[in-house]
């Protein structure tokens, strides 16, 4: 729920900063909120992706480092010979 809560203040966040770079024009209040949206979650799903690849490339680097380098195996060689 307070998530939700961050999107949605975030939401009106850049919904206001529209309003005031437009020249406090009113009458554009849905436009400014939608726009204000797809600018929140189109940032919200690069953050995603962001952390999915970081994510990813961290198990890539466990899963390469827990293999153990192998060895090479020598025969004895028997030293009266």
């Amino acid at each position: 729920m307070s998530q939700e809560k961050n999107i949605q203040d975030e939401i009106a966040k850049v919904a206001y900063e529209l309003f005031e770079n437009s020249g406090r024009m009113y009458g554009c209040e849905l436009e400014n909120w939608l726009a204000a949206e797809k600018i929140v979650m189109e940032k919200l799903a690069r953050e995603k992706e962001q952390d999915a690849d970081f994510i990813g490339s961290t198990k890539e680097k466990k899963a390469s480092g827990k293999t153990k380098p192998k060895t090479l195996k020598t025969s004895q060689k028997d030293p009266s010979k």
